[in-house]
């Protein structure tokens, strides 16, 4: 009796499966189980996507550093070769400017010496004297300008001494003419002295020995 009783439940258990596996597999428990396994899957896909997310991420940040350092590099360069030459060119400049003040104080000192030269002023007893006094400053008043414009023509930074002032003749005549002129006047009046000379040093003989 006992023992058809229990195959009796052993049977009902087959036919009942729920019964048998103590509801795992009812309707609701596979439907919960669907609907972790989906949420599961979203989550893995959420994490798939943001991982996607940081490495396209990370790989625009590294094309983009890499893009910057590169501008950054050569913007830096073409300022640094821009600083070099222009400290270059500044050194150049002051160098040039020292030169240039050096001549104008040169043309001063020159201009100052000559006009007070004033040869209007000379008497006619003195004239020869004066001259030859005043010849050479002249000659290195002149030869300094000729000097300093055939210098000047290599400065860079001034066109002042690209166009020489004076060459032109001014009054239809120029320094070196009037240079050359009195030095010829002085030439002929210079045998004419030493005659004079001569003669009246052979008069005071003539007496001397007269006497």
């Amino acid at each position: 009796m006992d023992e058809r009783r229990a195959e009796g439940n052993y049977r009902q258990m087959e036919l009942n499966p729920h019964a048998a596996d103590g509801e795992m597999h009812s309707p609701d428990q596979v439907r919960l189980r669907v609907e972790q396994a989906r949420k599961q899957a979203e989550y893995f896909e959420q994490q798939r996507i943001h991982l996607e997310t940081q490495r396209r991420e990370l790989e625009l940040s590294n094309e983009q550093k890499a893009m910057f350092s590169a501008n950054l590099n050569e913007v830096g360069m073409k300022l640094h070769n821009a600083v070099r030459r222009l400290e270059q060119e500044l050194e150049s400049m002051d160098k040039e400017q020292r030169e240039v003040e050096s001549i104008n104080e040169c043309f001063k000192r020159h201009l100052q010496i000559l006009s007070a030269l004033q040869p209007q002023n000379w008497s006619t007893d003195g004239f020869q004297e004066r001259l030859r006094e005043a010849l050479p400053k002249l000659d290195r008043a002149e030869n300094d300008f000729e000097e300093a414009y055939s210098m000047g023509r290599r400065f860079r930074h001034t066109d002042t001494f690209q166009h020489k002032p004076g060459e032109q003749k001014e009054m239809g005549i120029t320094f070196k003419e009037l240079r050359d002129h009195m030095v010829k006047g002085l030439a002929f009046h210079i045998p004419l002295f030493l005659l004079l000379l001569i003669t009246w040093l052979i008069y005071l003989w003539v007496q001397h020995a007269a006497g």
